[in-house]
């Protein structure tokens, strides 16, 4: 009997020794977290995206807290959110214009190269003789940036091209990772004035495969009078800092491949409420 008594003793004395120790050791080696992440992250929208560089929201955070992000790093929150992460930072934030996604495509008439019986993935597509599609360069259609969209920002349209609903798009830009053809561009919402085209093909090339391709005529280059257009390797490329959406470009392309969005726009938002 005395000698359970004494084991039990020996126990309960080791129990406590081991107790105290670890109650120290908790507090001498204990991560201390600063507080403003969990602020921060509670004033998030928790999509976890990771359009911020981060990963995900509390990633962001975490970052903003060591000063690796600005406080106006998160895309889908915008300005209301990038005001309350400053506030929590202490420090003030300017206003930044909201970013939409535009997909730089709009082929008319382009005829497959073969008939594709594969996944139903751009990417898959893509990877099989360089895709089905006449045009090396245009859009598969197989509405991969579609599901990648988190916010229910796009749809197939009728004419084969993913469209963007723009009050619903974030600019998170999941939908441009996942196109292998690099067609969708994040881009300043007031700018208007978009090349729908990518092909690097030689105009007399490009024009026999799409209606609507940049043939690198350089009257858009010509016309600019922001110096805001120039036909980088046969193909008209915008500089949004300079571009005022003046239009005149539009109305010098003789394949319409430089396109006024806000005609689109109208479009697009018709056929949603359709």
């Amino acid at each position: 009997m005395s000698l359970l008594l004494g084991a039990a003793i020996t126990l309960g004395i080791l129990g406590m020794v081991f107790g105290i120790g670890l109650a120290i050791a908790s507090d001498k080696f204990a991560v201390k977290v600063d507080p403003r992440i969990d602020s921060i992250n509670e004033v998030l929208p928790g999509a976890n995206c990771g359009a911020c560089g981060q990963p995900g929201c509390s990633g962001f955070a975490q970052a903003v807290v060591e000063g690796k992000a600005p406080v106006s790093g998160c895309t889908v929150g915008q300005d209301a959110v990038a005001k309350l992460v400053a506030n929590i930072m202490g420090v003030k934030v300017e206003n930044k214009e909201r970013s939409v996604a535009v997909v730089m495509c709009h082929a008319r008439g382009v005829k497959n190269k073969f008939t594709y019986n594969g996944v139903k993935d751009c990417r898959a597509a893509h990877l099989v003789g360089g895709g089905f599609l006449g045009c090396d360069y245009g859009c598969l259609g197989l509405g991969t940036c579609v599901e990648a969209c988190k916010f229910e920002a796009m749809y197939m349209g009728k004419d084969g091209l993913p469209k963007v609903i723009e009050e619903r798009c974030t600019a998170c830009g999941k939908c441009a990772a996942v196109c292998p053809r690099k067609l969708i561009s994040i881009v300043p919402i007031s700018k208007m004035v978009h090349v729908r085209c990518k092909s690097l093909d030689k105009g007399a090339v490009a024009k026999k495969i799409c209606q609507d391709s940049c043939i690198a005529c350089k009257q858009c280059e010509k016309i600019c009078p922001y110096d805001a257009v120039h036909v980088q390797n046969n193909l008209a490329v915008i500089d949004y800092h300079k571009c005022t959406s003046c239009g005149k470009c539009v109305e010098v392309c003789p394949n319409h491949t430089i396109i006024n969005y806000a005609h689109e726009r109208s479009r697009d938002k018709q056929a949603v409420l359709i």
